[in-house]
């Protein structure tokens, strides 16, 4: 097999070669998964697992109102924004953030391997094109000596990765990847999880793309701050208007719109507790619900 590099990815129909160079390759058989025939159909399985974006190609019309396209920002410019990195094994939370913390899915050794990636990732189009979006997503995120410090120091890249190899790896995969050529969900950068939760509601594919909260307090404590502060906002006035129309000389029309607005505050806020008690009610007796469902292994 040649192992020349590919002046673009190959189009549908043609042979798929990996986007870098056997000599450039950052890991072996050695150090990689050993593939043989009867392992490769089974490799090829775990690969597509832990690359496929199955919910976000459902929402991949409305990323858009998510993230922008081709954004994403250098590990060490996660830093500066102050930002946590976690690691995690999900792809579907591979560049997903929310408030200082942003996800990232590990850089497989198996996806360095030029060998693996002939005979494992080249031979379904698919699987290559996730694959090449992955690591193009890693050639942006890894562009300045620091940034494989802080990669290699969160446990997202072999420790055994040198700058200078990665250099030519990176150069590699730049030249070879073509966005129109990855998988749709890596025509997009950073997503923000906020917002991929409201197009998972609207979507009805369920409550939740992925919920960072696990007990009722938290929930709220974190959703609700705003509604707090308003309240308080409302209230200040309130007393102003108190306090003015206690006024002898008032114009009739300022405390008819003052008794106006304070029964609009009162329906806004017996509103807004009823709203938050059924939501709480709702979540619990869900919570509830899925308890009951997997209180028992399902039957085979």
């Amino acid at each position: 097999m040649d192992s020349a590099l590919p002046t673009s990815s190959a189009p549908k129909g043609s042979v798929l070669i990996p986007p870098f160079a056997q000599d450039h390759q950052l890991c072996t058989s050695q150090n990689a998964i050993i593939i043989d025939a009867s392992t490769r159909h089974s490799e090829r399985e775990r690969v597509q697992a832990s690359l496929q974006h199955e919910d976000l190609e459902i929402m991949h019309k409305w990323l858009w109102y998510a993230g922008r396209k081709g954004n994403i920002s250098p590990l060490h410019h996660q830093k500066v924004i102050r930002r946590e990195i976690i690691l995690t094994e999900r792809a579907q939370l591979h560049l997903v953030w929310f408030g200082r913390t942003i996800y990232i899915q590990r850089l497989s050794d198996s996806l360095l391997d030029w060998t693996n990636f002939s005979e494992v990732v080249c031979q379904d189009a698919r699987i290559y094109q996730m694959a090449t979006g992955f690591l193009l997503s890693y050639a942006r995120l890894i562009e300045y000596p620091s940034d494989l410090e802080v990669a290699q120091s969160s446990g997202l890249i072999n420790k055994c990765v040198t700058w200078q190899s990665w250099q030519s790896f990176r150069t590699d995969v730049l030249h070879s990847v073509a966005m129109r050529d990855v998988h749709d969900r890596y025509e997009y950068g950073e997503l923000r999880l906020e917002r991929l939760n409201q197009i998972y509601r609207l979507k009805g594919l369920g409550l939740t793309y992925f919920n960072v909260y696990r007990d009722y307090s938290s929930y709220f404590g974190e959703n609700y701050t705003t509604l707090i502060a308003l309240f308080a906002l409302v209230s200040v006035a309130l007393s102003a208007m108190q306090v003015m129309a206690s006024v002898d000389g008032v114009p009739e029309g300022a405390t008819t719109t003052s008794y106006r607005f304070a029964v609009a505050t009162l329906v806004a806020l017996a509103g807004s507790c009823a709203v938050l008690l059924a939501l709480y009610v709702g979540l619990y007796v869900w919570n509830w619900c899925l308890i009951y469902v997997r209180r028992q292994p399902r039957c085979r």
